[in-house]
């Protein structure tokens, strides 16, 4: 014969007593007398640090304070040779200036683009300029060949002359949905 172990048997109880805890041993797991005996330690401490802010700190007297720096001193008067005078100067070591390389750079003039997309066909780079347009930008179509006969069509914004407004363009690209490749050029 089968068994249905999904329904439980029920345990009997005895006619007029319930299984219920009262309600007053269930709200509370913690005796009263613990209550009562954190409140005074916890009392006590508050008392005690309140006393300890009334006492004002002590200063120590001279005399103590002569006995300690007298050893201090007795150390120090020591013969004690340090070298690092004389060898730091034979270890000098002169770095040339480079200056050149500096004024170099400085005087070479840069500009960045921002390449938004780069398309075999044509008129899918004339959409991609279209909606550059729309957005605000001055936006070029530069055709490259490459070795194997292909032609490319590159997309790109720009000539920027400083970074901030390369990065304020690039931030407002990358906000519409479109991820920019930045290219840094040397002006001729």
């Amino acid at each position: 014969m089968t068994h249905d172990y999904a329904k439980k048997k029920r345990a009997k109880t005895k006619r007029g007593t319930s299984t219920k805890k009262p309600r007053a041993t269930r709200q509370s797991q913690v005796p009263g007398w613990v209550w009562l005996f954190t409140g005074v330690i916890a009392g006590l401490f508050i008392a005690f640090l309140a006393y300890l802010a009334d006492i004002p700190p002590q200063i120590l007297p001279d005399t103590e304070s002569a006995t300690v720096s007298a050893p201090a001193k007795e150390n120090k008067s020591s013969d004690t040779k340090f070298d690092f005078y004389t060898l730091l100067p034979e270890r000098e070591v002169i770095v040339p200036v480079e200056r050149e390389s500096n004024e170099v750079k400085a005087r070479e003039p840069v500009f960045y683009l921002l390449q938004t997309g780069s398309f075999r066909n044509g008129a899918d780079a004339d959409r991609q300029r279209a909606r550059l347009i729309l957005l605000g930008f001055e936006a070029k179509i530069d055709k490259i060949k490459t070795n194997s006969g292909d032609t490319w069509h590159r997309v790109q914004v720009g000539p920027f002359t400083s970074r901030s407004k390369l990065a304020k363009a690039r931030s407002t690209l990358v906000n519409k949905g479109i991820n920019p490749l930045v290219l840094k050029r040397k002006s001729a």
